[in-house]
């Protein structure tokens, strides 16, 4: 009995564990169906995130005029796995005929997709970037994209147009995110949503106002059945957003002609002036600002190059004469020459060492020391002069004068607070200048009368030029220079971000120190022939600094500049014209004239 005992006892166990296996195998079955199921679907399938690309932000003139732009472009991609009753070698043939891979791509596709099945179950073979539109009516002619064999992904790539050869020192240029911008700043880029293989602004405004063009790229996490490739489902992460539209202060028309009346007056200075006087002449740069707001309406450096050819002919770029890459606009330096009166005029007449109608004699030469007696061409004057006529006819003597009583530091520091030397505050990157100083390695007594007619140690580039006429044309009040004056949404056009004008600095004065200077450099602009009849008065004034080189006969090559303000009573814009070799002041006048006639650009209506 005992026996009979435990055959029973393990009969009941028995049924007791099947009984627990049938409820448990119950409660798998139906009460937790859904939950298996799911499971069995996410085993047969295989998620990845897909990127949908969005367009950067249009960059625009002042009147809407688009300056740089996105274009649509194609990337090809193989999908991975193949959907049912395809062939790869089949869609890869069809590639080739239809030219995705070009003549010889392709040929180890097959050697690509294995090594990419290692490392994920499902997604995406890269193929090919940048397809034009008759590859891929092409692809879709022979059904590809339909069939779900290939994806093609739409993304935009910069286009410029016209304008890629109008500004393109200013417009700048968009590529991959280096390592070192990875990093930066504690991965900023990341914390901001960009992807690492994301393009963004690398040079000039592009590159200024990356955080306002760059657009936000879409995100979506897709799911794939692994035996058919269908999609499974797809989960919009982040919808994708277009950059803001970043709107200048730049003209396109008035940067077309300041252009080409720079390019053209180098032409006939090469064509028509003898070794020294302008002949050497084949590199410039010219900029026209608002007075009022500081916006740069115009900014040409000579030569230039087309944005659309910056890539492929960056060696013949790199390499061709005149070194059309340097923008000379922020990056140039150069002696002012006598364009530098005018400050040590301002900054005698606010300190009070002198009136407009105080004289200095002008004899050829200044004598004052004994072993240095720099001369004075005498051009329209000699005897007595006062403010008025030093500064039309440019006496290097009055200024020789009147620069050392107040000393190289009073005018130097005038000079800075008008912008020469001076940040003139634009978005872009640029060469610091430089004045003349007490408290250079270099300085003598006899280097201030240099240094007051705008040689020395000073350097300046044609952008603080135009700051400095800007602030002349103010009655000594510098705005702030800036290239763009608002940025807005793309979809909308409501403003999402708009430039505040502001004043850089103030020489003190005001009319009773600038009245008397703008007397004499509306007198100045009346005796240089080609500026006579314009449509429009101007107060200017030009330079001609002398450069190292020189000719055979000993005497220097000199550099062209000149500043102007217009009109002479109401000022309105500044211009800052530069031309290397160019022979003298005189020679940049017509660059000037051009923008005179161009009136009707600038004014308003």
């Amino acid at each position: 009995m005992p026996g009979k005992k435990r055959l029973w006892l393990l009969a009941a166990l028995c049924a007791a564990v099947f009984a627990l296996f049938l409820l448990r195998l119950g409660w798998m079955q139906f009460a937790q169906a859904d939950a298996y199921a799911e499971k069995a679907a996410a085993a047969s399938s295989a998620a990845y995130i897909e990127n949908t690309p969005a367009a950067r932000g249009a960059i625009t003139d002042c009147g809407g005029v688009p300056l740089a732009w996105d274009e649509t472009a194609f990337d090809l991609a193989l999908v991975c796995p193949a959907p049912p009753g395809t062939s790869l070698a089949d869609t890869v043939r069809t590639l080739r005929q239809c030219g995705a891979l070009g003549p010889d791509g392709g040929e180890d596709v097959e050697t690509q997709l294995a090594a990419f099945f290692l490392s994920a179950a499902a997604g995406e073979l890269p193929l090919a970037k940048d397809l034009d539109k008759t590859t891929v009516a092409a692809l879709y002619a022979a059904g590809l994209p339909q069939r779900g064999t290939v994806r093609l992904t739409a993304r935009g790539v910069r286009a410029w147009g016209d304008a890629g050869a109008l500004a393109p020192h200013l417009l700048g240029f968009t590529g991959p995110i280096t390592a070192e911008q990875w990093r930066a700043d504690d991965y900023a880029l990341r914390r901001a949503g960009v992807a690492m293989d994301a393009d963004i602004g690398q040079a000039g405004l592009e590159a200024a106002y990356d955080a306002l063009l760059r657009p936000v790229s879409g995100r979506r996490a897709v799911r794939v059945d692994v035996a058919s490739g269908a999609v499974v489902d797809g989960t919009v992460l982040r919808d994708p957003g277009p950059g803001a539209t970043l709107v200048l202060c730049l003209d396109a028309e008035l940067q077309s002609t300041v252009q080409a009346a720079l390019a053209a007056q180098i032409e006939t200075l090469q064509a028509t002036k003898a070794a020294g006087a302008g002949r050497e002449a084949q590199a410039g740069a010219a900029v026209v600002v608002d007075v009022q707001s500081g916006g740069i309406l115009a900014a040409v450096s000579w030569p230039g190059y087309d944005l659309a050819a910056y890539r492929p002919a960056y060696a013949e770029l790199l390499a061709a004469p005149g070194t059309p890459l340097f923008d000379r606009v922020t990056g140039g330096q150069y002696a002012p020459g006598s364009a530098f009166k005018p400050a040590v005029a301002a900054a005698g007449l606010a300190a009070g060492l002198i009136t407009p109608e105080d004289t200095v004699n002008c004899g050829g030469r200044y004598t004052f020391y004994r072993d240095y007696r720099p001369r004075c061409l005498q051009i329209g004057h000699r005897g007595p002069v006062d403010l008025y006529t030093a500064l039309k006819y440019s006496c290097n003597v009055y200024f020789y004068d009147l620069g050392r009583r107040l000393g190289v530091d009073a005018f130097s520091g005038a000079a800075q607070t008008l912008g020469l030397g001076a940040d003139p505050g634009a978005e872009l990157p640029g060469a610091p200048g430089r004045l003349t100083w007490a408290a250079d390695a270099n300085y003598r007594p006899g280097l201030e009368l240099q240094a007051a007619i705008g040689q020395g140690n000073t350097a300046v580039t044609p952008l603080q030029l135009a700051a400095y006429a800007a602030a002349l044309a103010n009655d000594g009040t510098r705005p702030a220079l800036h290239f763009a004056q608002k940025a807005c949404d793309a979809a909308t056009g409501q403003t999402l971000w708009e430039y505040a004008p502001a004043a850089a600095d103030t020489l003190p004065g005001g009319a009773a120190v600038f009245g008397p200077i703008r007397q004499g450099m509306t007198a100045m602009a009346g005796t240089l022939a080609v500026l006579r009849g314009a449509p429009v008065s101007c107060a200017a004034k030009t330079g001609s600094p002398q450069l190292p080189d020189t000719l055979p006969d000993g005497s220097h090559y000199t550099n062209s500049v000149l500043i102007a303000y217009a009109p002479a009573e109401q000022p309105r814009i500044a211009v800052a014209v530069v031309i290397e070799y160019g022979g003298g002041g005189a020679n940049a006048a017509p660059v000037l004239r051009a923008v005179l006639d161009a009136w009707p650009l600038w004014a308003d209506e």
